[in-house]
């Protein structure tokens, strides 16, 4: 007699389903929340304290290291003055990532519904509680926390060194910087170079990462400004003056009479000698050739933020509008300074006049949308901002919530950042995403080694914030001509380049899946002009001149920037954005309209490097880390960005088999990877995502689509791994589809996936492997398809003994023809048949295919073997021949199994998807012992009803003691004798199972052999 367990009700559902009620309660909307991107939690250093204990110190992040060429030179003064800002998490950081996947989807009921100014504290912000748990423990420990910020996140305090010392259980020591007598000063005084570090001068380092009570330190992502060694620099190169003037000391401010609006610039420019789309882009020449409006409205109705770290030149700014023939409104913020502040424009820090920047930034979105409004956030001077000032200005404009459009041409190398700096950014980016606010951010002008200047490194690096996930980076160009005739290549020249690479930080993202094929976020993900030889026309003050605002030509990445600010402004200004919402966070939209239609949208650009200071990337068709998906051409833009919200089918469905499986997706040779027009060969990377299109190919209809059924295949695989499928836009499930054990294995499962709104699957991995996706079906939520009946699994195949065959002989490249239509309950009025396939005693590698008898054989497999005397099942849904047979074939030599559980009809149950949830895992308690059964409840558990008649699973078993099998059934009922999975010893193996419930709401499992058993459901019928 068997051994007979009782298993526990599933467990709740991820957080999306917790979260659900709270955010529609703000949003007074009544849709799901969906997925996660990259969300930076709180960390914990390595070596920290795991007593227990609430009120044990827990360290939070890393310490920060020495910069390259630094030197320690003696403690700092404890009476300095610290700057703080301790930064915490949302209350629910996955909530907040699925919020903005969700509005960022189009398709969802929550696309483009975002949050409005003020509402981020209450839906995402941490608690009250949480805010003054953390706050008596600051004052606790000394401090003086103060006001936390209108978002939650932050609470600032100002102090000194020894008491943050002593709050933080934390030294600090003096850092003298690399000394580069070329560029900076050398006498320690504060200043040095617009290069990202303080060159040749003295700051100060914390010497361990900081400690708060355990209590308290899970809600704390970092403390920000206990260092003082990295600055933010701007990405523009030197300005190549139009004529050079003589100085006249006593001479004047230099005016320019103002002119209508027109496309081109004054003669300050036209007169010059310069050519007009060959030395320089005037706003109406770049604007033609990127396919945007000339108006002197373009933009009209929309506000754009630049943020800057240095006074603006208003006599500059002024002095363009003159020129441009322009009324463009320009408003100021000041955070953490004040009017007139620092270094005045067109003095000199570090060999350039301060305000080109500024200039070139809001004098570039002059030009090309002057109908918007400009608002310019202004920080203390660069050369003394220290992190927390930079994070009050960015905070300043995301909160405001001012602008629907962010830009930014300050950054800094990755690697100089501290993770407690970057943890705060991000979750502000994130912030501004679920507010529907685009950020874009320059990439760097030192190509492939972001941190040359800061460092003298030359390693690989790429530039903060550009690396953010919920950022845009922008890299830079090198264009000759316009219209229809220009061209373009990857800016590099005159010791210059377009910044990009792979982040050594964040993860890959979902949106860059089948893309970017690295390990990790790759950079940039768009270009634009940048190379100053053919750059800006702008009007800059330099005080060394004497004679005001002067005209030049600028170029570098910060240009490129705000001319794709400029570029998303016109596309919120257009019809499609006014009518289905602003675009909102870019890169979800970007990277789908390259999949979808790459050329529309994007002008790839093929040739040039970035190999600056050292070999870097080259650019090539589709995607590079050089210049990204390329430069923009605004109407396919615009149609990305403003895409209508679609519904997404719900509700009963019913299934629709293809005649023969058709393959969306092999990633060895392309098909269904990378971007539209430039497939890719490259292996699904470690933690990559693979978005997969499901509506609109392979005879799939373009809408109504509620799953789909998938044989998801994997091959050349580098180590073991599993892998994930989910409907595009919800939040990725802790659940797994398909297993693998080792390299060199090629395996296969059948999964059925939920599609959403915007009719695509993801498909996630673990491990470096190539992926095959093959459509065996699909579901729509209307009645013209085919229901499902569930039956006792029964055997018709097995040529062990020969069952449903005249031999017992393997079978070596042939096809079996197996009755199906009369036998094991199938009755003649059925279309398909639900088969579990197992090739077992298999010799070499093969694969088995079933289909319709009298079909051409097709090319997409079931199942998969690479080894002999392996043993491997797979579930299978194939449409009946009009003789009622179908056909497996065997490439290969194996012996085959095949046992049915049910069939599609006319009259049998609809099929509902649930988002993927694990309902049994029994590493949790114990291993499913030999020879017994457990039984799994699962009517009512996790949004499966009541009345469910059948449950589809994806069934794996690991940790396997022996050769065995497993069998599941409807709890109630006699066992029967076929068999869902079968395997050998130290193998972990996954299979699809559509199984009956029995009347009490349960389904049994049973085992031969010792094992751990997980399931994971993915739909229902009723």
């Amino acid at each position: 007699m068997s051994k007979r367990v009782q298993a526990a009700t599933g467990c709740p559902g991820p957080a999306a389903s917790r979260i659900r009620t709270r955010v529609t309660v703000v949003l007074a909307a009544s849709a799901a929340v969906a997925l996660g991107v990259a969300a930076a939690g709180p960390a914990t250093a390595a070596g920290s304290s795991t007593a227990a204990g609430p009120d044990v110190p827990r360290r939070i992040g890393t310490a920060p290291r020495v910069p390259a060429g630094g030197s320690v030179v003696g403690a700092t003064a404890s009476g300095t003055t610290l700057h703080l800002s301790v930064n915490l998490s949302p209350r629910d950081p996955r909530a907040l990532t699925d919020f903005v996947t969700a509005v960022s989807t189009p398709g969802d009921p929550l696309y483009h519904q975002y949050l409005a100014k003020g509402q981020f504290a209450a839906a995402f912000g941490p608690t009250r509680a949480t805010v003054a748990d953390v706050s008596q423990a600051l004052k606790a420990a000394g401090l003086a926390p103060g006001k936390v910020s209108p978002d939650g996140l932050s609470i600032p305090v100002t102090t000194t060194v020894a008491r943050a010392s002593h709050a933080f259980s934390t030294g600090f020591r003096n850092i003298r910087l690399k000394d580069d007598t070329k560029s900076g000063t050398t006498d320690g005084t504060k200043g040095g170079t617009n290069d990202g570090t303080k060159d040749g001068t003295i700051g100060y380092l914390n010497t361990s990462a900081p400690a708060l009570p355990a209590r308290v330190a899970a809600s704390v992502t970092g403390i920000v400004g206990l260092s003082d060694l990295g600055t933010v620099t701007s990405h523009h190169t030197p300005v190549r003056h139009v004529s050079e003037p003589t100085p006249v000391p006593g001479r004047g401010p230099r005016t320019v009479a103002p002119r209508t609006y027109s496309p081109g610039l004054c003669a300050d420019f036209t007169g010059s000698g310069l050519s007009d789309g060959t030395d320089y882009y005037s706003p109406g020449k770049l604007a033609g050739t990127y396919g945007m409006t000339s108006s002197a409205t373009a933009g009209a109705g929309q506000t754009v933020a630049v943020f800057e770290l240095e006074n603006v030149d208003p006599a500059a700014v002024a002095a363009y509008q003159s020129c441009a023939g322009t009324a463009t409104s320009v408003s100021h913020v000041y955070v953490d300074t004040a009017q007139g502040a620092g270094a005045p424009a067109g003095s000199t820090v570090d060999g350039q006049p301060v305000g080109v920047e500024s200039a070139l930034d809001i004098e570039d979105l002059i030009g090309l949308v002057p109908g918007a409004s400009i608002i310019d956030y202004q920080g203390v001077d660069a050369s003394s901002a220290t992190d927390q000032n930079v994070l009050d200005v960015y905070q300043k404009m995301v909160t405001n919530d001012q602008a629907q459009v962010i830009s930014t041409s300050w950054g800094l190398c990755e690697p100089v950042e501290s993770g407690a700096t970057a943890n705060a950014e991000n979750t502000i980016f994130a912030e501004a995403a679920a507010q529907g606010q685009s950020v874009v951010a320059a990439s760097g002008d030192s190509g492939s080694s972001d941190c040359e200047p800061a460092t003298g490194s030359t390693s690989a690096a790429v530039d903060d914030p550009a690396s953010q996930p919920y950022v845009t980076g922008v890299g830079g160009t090198t264009m000759t001509g316009s219209g229809g005739t220009a061209t373009q290549k990857a800016w590099n020249s005159d010791g210059g380049g377009s910044g990009g690479g792979v982040s050594t930080r964040w993860q890959p993202t979902v949106y860059q899946g089948g893309v970017a094929t690295t390990g990790k976020r790759a950079v940039p993900d768009v270009a634009a002009l940048a190379d100053p030889s053919t750059g800006y026309p702008v009007y800059f003050t330099d005080a060394g001149q004497g004679s005001g605002p002067l005209p030049g030509i600028i170029g570098g990445t910060s240009g490129a920037a705000p001319t794709w600010a400029a570029a998303v402004v016109q596309a919120n200004a257009a019809t499609a954005c006014r009518t289905n919402g602003r675009a909102g966070f870019l890169n979800d939209a970007l990277y789908r309209a390259g999949r979808a239609d790459y050329p529309a949208g994007f002008w790839d650009v093929t040739s040039g490097n970035n190999s600056v200071f050292a070999t870097g990337f080259t650019a090539v068709a589709g995607y590079d880390e050089v210049t990204g998906l390329g430069a923009p051409r605004e109407a396919g833009l615009t149609t990305a960005l403003c895409a209508p919200r679609g519904t997404a089918a719900t509700g009963a469905s019913t299934f629709h088999p293809l005649a023969a499986p058709r393959r969306v997706l092999d990633t060895r040779n392309g098909t269904g990877w990378g971007l539209s027009s430039h497939p890719t060969t490259k292996p699904l990377a470690a933690g990559g995502t693979a978005p997969v299109r499901i509506e609109g190919v392979a005879g799939i209809p373009g809408s109504g689509v509620t799953a789909v059924v998938l044989n998801l295949t994997v091959t050349g695989t580098t180590g073991s791994g599993s892998l994930t499928a989910w409907a595009d836009g919800t939040t990725k499930p802790s659940t797994s589809a398909l297993n693998w054990t080792g390299t060199g294995q090629t395996l296969a499962a059948s999964t059925t996936v939920g599609v959403a709104g915007d009719g695509v699957v993801d498909l996630a991995t673990n491990s470096a492997t190539h992926l095959l996706a093959d459509v065996q079906g699909y579901y729509t939520s209307d009645t013209t398809g085919a229901g499902y009946s569930a039956l006792k699994p029964a055997r018709l195949l097995d040529t062990r003994n020969a069952t449903g065959i005249s031999t017992t002989g393997k079978i070596t490249d042939r096809a079996v023809s197996l009755k199906v239509r009369g036998r094991g309950g199938v009755p003649s009025g059925a279309t398909s048949v639900v088969l579990n396939l197992t090739a077992t005693q298999t010799v070499g590698s093969g694969y088995l295919e079933a289909y319709p008898e009298g079909a051409t054989r097709p090319t997409a497999s079931d199942v998969n073997w690479s080894a002999t005397g392996t043993t491997v099942p797979n579930l299978a849904i194939v449409p009946i021949g009009s003789d009622g047979n179908v056909s497996v074939f065997v490439r290969g030599t194996s012996h085959v199994i095949a046992d049915v559980s049910g069939y599609f009809s006319p009259t049998g149950a609809a099929f509902r998807t649930v988002p993927p949830q694990r309902l049994l895992d029994t590493r949790r308690t114990a291993a499913l012992g030999s020879g017994s059964t457990l039984a799994l409840p699962v009517a009512g558990a996790d949004s499966i009803a009541a009345d469910v008649k059948a449950v589809v699973l994806t069934v794996t078993v690991t940790g396997t003691t022996g050769t065995g099998y497993l069998t599941a059934w409807a709890d109630g009922t006699g066992r029967p004798t076929a068999s869902n999975l079968n395997w050998v010893k130290g193998r972990t193996i996954s299979n699809q199972v559509m199984v009956p419930v029995g009347s009490d709401g349960k389904v049994d499992f049973y085992t031969n052999s010792t094992t751990q058993v997980i399931a994971d459901v993915t739909g229902y019928l009723s």
